[in-house]
C-alpha cells in the first residue's frame, strides 16, 4: 500500500514539472531543451503509472518488460541532449549578460568623460571669461587709488581691492579644482602632490609617497583615480578627525595601485556605503576602468582603502 502511493505521488510530481517545464518554453531562446526535457518527464510519468498497474492487485493485465525498457531509453536519450541543450542556455545567458556588463561600462566611460569635458570647459569660462574682467576692475580701483582721495575713499578702494583679489584667488581655485591643469600638464603623481600642497592642514599631517616620475598614462585613467584620491582626502579632512593620511601611489608590472589610509574615527563600511560618502561613485569609477577596490575600516580604527587599476 505504501509503495502504491509513492508511486501516485511520483507521478503526479513528473507531471508538474513537465508542465512547468512546458511553460519555460516561451521564456527562453533555445526551447527545445526544455521540450525534450518535458518528454523524459512524460515517460517517466507512464513508467511510474505502469509500475502502479503491476502493483496493484484489481487488474490482471500485465505491460511487457520491453515498454519500461523502450520509455528508459526515450527517458535517458531526452534527458542526455536536453542537457546538452542547457548548456547553450547558460552560454547564451553568459553572453547576454557580458554585453550588459559591456554597454554598462561604455556608458559609465561616456557619462564620464562627458562629465570631465564640461568641468573643463566650465574651468576655461571662468579662467578667460571672469578671470579677465575681475583683472580689468582691479586696473581700473588701482588707477582710482593714484589721486588724491580723502581716508575715507582710500579706506574703500583698499576694501575694494582686497575684495577683487580675494575673488580672483578663489576664482583661480575653483577653476584648478575643476579641471587641474598640473594633471593634464605634469601628470598624476604631480597634481596629487599640488592637491596636497594646497590643503589647509591644520592639525592633519599628509604623507605622499610615489615611485612615479614622468610617466604619463591614459587620460581617463589619470583623471578618474586623481578624483579618487581627493574623493578620499576630503572625507577624512570632513568626517574623520584624523591627525594622519598616508598616501601611497605606486606603478609595477602593468599596475596602478593606490594605498591609502588615516588614522581617524572609522566607520561600518556597509552601513556608510549605502548612505553614501561617495564611496558608490568611487567604486562606479574604478569600475570603470576594470580596477578593484577594497574599503576596510571600523569605529575607532581609522580607514584603509587599496585600489589596483591595470593600465
Amino acid at each position: 500500500m505504501v509503495l502504491q502511493i509513492l508511486l501516485i505521488i511520483s507521478i503526479v510530481l513528473q507531471l508538474s514539472a513537465a508542465s512547468v517545464a512546458i511553460g519555460l518554453t516561451r521564456q527562453t531562446k533555445y526551447n527545445l531543451s526544455w521540450i525534450l526535457f518535458t518528454i523524459a518527464l512524460s515517460c517517466m510519468a507512464f513508467m511510474r503509472f505502469g509500475e502502479y498497474i503491476q502493483q496493484t492487485s484489481w487488474w490482471e493485465w500485465r505491460l511487457p518488460a520491453e515498454f519500461f525498457v523502450w520509455m528508459g531509453v526515450a527517458t535517458s536519450l531526452c534527458f542526455a541532449v536536453g542537457m546538452l541543450l542547457v548548456k547553450r542556455i547558460f552560454k547564451y545567458i553568459y553572453s547576454v549578460e557580458r554585453q550588459r556588463r559591456i554597454s554598462e561600462r561604455r556608458i559609465l566611460n561616456t557619462v564620464l568623460r562627458t562629465e570631465e569635458k564640461e568641468r573643463q570647459r566650465f574651468s576655461k569660462d571662468l579662467h578667460d571669461g571672469l578671470g579677465p574682467l575681475l583683472s580689468s576692475a582691479k586696473m581700473s580701483v588701482s588707477a582710482l587709488s593714484e589721486g588724491e582721495l580723502s581716508a575715507k575713499n582710500q579706506e574703500i578702494i583698499r576694501n575694494a581691492r582686497y575684495v577683487i583679489d580675494e575673488a580672483i584667488r578663489s576664482l583661480r581655485e575653483i577653476s584648478v579644482n575643476l579641471s587641474p591643469h598640473v594633471l593634464n600638464d605634469f601628470g598624476l603623481a604631480r597634481a596629487v602632490s599640488n592637491f596636497i600642497n594646497k590643503l589647509p592642514h591644520n592639525d592633519m599631517h599628509i604623507i605622499f609617497r610615489t615611485n612615479l616620475k614622468s610617466e604619463r598614462f591614459d587620460t581617463d585613467v589619470e583623471v578618474i583615480l586623481y578624483r579618487v584620491l581627493c574623493e578620499f582626502i576630503n572625507n577624512s579632512l570632513k568626517h574623520s578627525g584624523a591627525s594622519l593620511i598616508e598616501i601611497e601611489l605606486t606603478y609595477q608590472e602593468g599596475v596602478l595601485r593606490i594605498h591609502y589610509r588615516d588614522n581617524g574615527c572609522g566607520f561600518e563600511v556597509e552601513k556608510v556605503a549605502d548612505q553614501g560618502m561617495g564611496f558608490s561613485n568611487i567604486s562606479s569609477r574604478i569600475s570603470s576602468l576594470k580596477g578593484g577596490l577594497s574599503i576596510t575600516s571600523r569605529p575607532g580604527a581609522g580607514m584603509e582603502a587599496r585600489v589596483d587599476v591595470p593600465v
